[in-house]
């Protein structure tokens, strides 16, 4: 019996090895496939999926130069793209435009270095044509029952995620929200 009961045990946890290693594979994967559809966006002005069935493709890349990351944001912030990538909220600005540019990511995956940034830190927002240049200006946590981030005609960057950053609850109320502005 006990040989069973081990037995099970050991399959349970390489079932769940397996399931963890499949999901960082595929997280990895298809950041390189985001990449790639930004670089042929690059190159001839129009937007790519990153791969045939998707129903988003790459719209900006912003650059964190001093702690030397760069996230590939995909159009409309549902579960399923966030899955993937940062997400650019659809009913918001891009970055140039006199209107709040809102990305949203996962605090433990794509958006995890947010708890890494300082203000004063510089962002660099590449989309289809431009580059654009900003500076954070402030770091908050809000509560999303007291507090909602507002599209303003304001060119700025929100980078928001969920926090804290430790928590083993997905979701909750309360969001890390940076804001940026040109420079």
């Amino acid at each position: 019996m006990k040989k069973i009961i081990i037995i099970i045990l050991i399959g349970l946890g390489l079932w769940n090895l397996s399931s963890s290693g499949y999901m960082l594979i595929k997280a990895y994967l298809s950041q390189m496939l985001i990449a790639g559809a930004w670089n042929e966006t690059l190159k001839d002005k129009n937007y790519h999926k990153p791969w045939s069935w998707a129903d988003t493709y790459p719209v900006l890349r912003i650059h964190l130069p001093r702690i030397n990351k760069v996230s590939y944001i995909l159009e409309g912030a549902s579960g399923r793209n966030m899955a993937f990538s940062a997400t650019h909220t659809s009913i918001s600005g891009f970055p140039g435009q006199n209107k709040s540019t809102i990305i949203s990511g996962h605090r433990d995956s794509h958006f995890g270095y947010l708890k890494e940034l300082k203000l004063g830190d510089k962002i660099i927002a590449d989309e289809i044509k431009n580059k654009y240049h900003y500076e954070i200006v402030e770091i908050k946590v809000i509560n999303i029952h007291q507090e909602k981030l507002l599209i303003r005609n304001l060119d700025e960057l929100i980078l928001t995620t969920c926090y804290p950053f430790d928590s083993l609850q997905a979701g909750g109320d309360l969001r890390y929200v940076i804001h940026a502005l040109p420079i």
